[in-house]
């Protein structure tokens, strides 16, 4: 699972900081500040990462490259987070990364703990990007299709447009769900839509937090505020090497309880939860601080990613998943006022 909602300010901040590129030189760019910067990234591995075995790898490797002169050359603190995220891919976390923003983060920055102004830019960006949800479509042959660019989460706004979601495609066959281009987001929507998808109340997934030995349950919600998908419909996810995260806890969660069918490619693997730690007034570095472990499997996609049950290229993972469906759906038509429809959507997409 991700973590809460601060993900998002966190992504605002990076959003922001990409709109420029490295300032040019910087005087204060010593080699004694980067020393320090990097002795803050090794401590921060030790006491924080999730894997405590990884690390010391990826702190020696630091240390290693410090000692190397590898960062001396260095006259801008973009290249410098670019540096540093590059060493930390010894470990091969997506999640683990240091970033540059141009503008100051606050002395006092707690992933946890946003200022008004954090939690009002926040609503105003999730509002822009619909809160996550790009497209809601009937496609021919009665199938629904839903396509989630985000999982983003914000109470009552989220859960109005996901209810309407559902309300939309409440009439269709069954139902796609479009992953391929959702990078992650956060928990919340996660544990919302699966509810939508399955009747009986299951465990979703655990959070298990290193520092402070504290576990997150997630479970379906018992009420939910538009219809219910009958679970006697299909439910097929459609991912890419792109999809990442949350997208990815969606999956394996959807997969692990035998409720969707996955097509496309391998995803890239990312299960740890994150903070954000401010290292000064430009440089941050996110790290994954907990595991999410699903029940029914005792393990998560961390490394290997979601292993879809057909595997295809991700630009015909929806044209694949359309046709599967339909070809299910006639096989098992018991209603014959919708089969033509479906035979003749059949038809077209074998044709082209």
């Amino acid at each position: 699972m991700a973590p809460r909602y601060n993900f998002i300010l966190a992504l605002i901040l990076l959003l922001h900081g990409e709109l420029v590129t490295a300032q040019g030189d910087d005087a204060s760019l010593t080699n004694e500040y980067k020393e320090e910067i990097a002795v803050k990234v090794m401590q921060l591995l030790k006491d924080e990462y999730v894997l405590p075995d990884k690390a010391i790898i990826a702190a020696d490797e630091v240390k290693r490259r410090l000692e190397a002169g590898f960062y001396d050359p260095i006259t801008d603190l973009q290249t410098f987070a670019n540096r540093l995220t590059g060493t930390l891919d010894i470990i091969d976390d997506w999640h683990l990364g240091v970033n540059y923003y141009p503008d100051p983060i606050r002395e006092d920055y707690d992933y946890w703990s946003p200022t008004e102004e954090e939690i009002s830019d926040r609503r105003e960006f999730l509002k822009s990007r619909n809160y996550g949800f790009e497209k809601v479509e009937r496609l021919v042959g009665n199938i629904g299709y839903i396509e989630v660019r985000d999982f983003f989460y914000e109470e009552s706004h989220s859960e109005t447009i996901l209810a309407s979601a559902m309300a939309f495609v409440a009439n269709t066959d069954g139902l796609i769900i479009d992953l391929r281009r959702n990078g992650g987001g956060q928990a919340e929507i996660i544990q919302l839509f699966i509810s939508y998808l399955v009747e009986e109340k299951v465990l979703i997934g655990t959070t298990n937090y290193r520092k402070d030995n504290r576990s997150v349950e997630y479970w379906t919600l018992d009420d939910v505020d538009g219809p219910k998908y009958p679970t006697d419909r299909p439910v097929y996810l459609v991912v890419s090497n792109s999809t990442f995260s949350a997208a990815e806890a969606f999956t394996y969660a959807l997969q692990t309880l035998n409720r969707a069918t996955v097509f496309g490619e391998e995803t890239i693997g990312g299960a740890h939860p994150t903070d954000n730690m401010r290292l000064d007034e430009h440089l941050m570095i996110r790290m994954p601080v907990a595991s999410s472990i699903d029940p029914r499997t005792g393990s998560n996609w961390q490394y290997i990613g979601i292993q879809p049950d057909f595997l295809v290229d991700a630009a015909g993972a929806l044209t694949s998943a359309h046709e599967a469906m339909l070809e299910r759906l006639v096989d098992n038509s018991g209603n014959i006022l919708n089969l033509p429809e479906k035979e003749s959507a059949l038809r077209e997409i074998r044709n082209n």
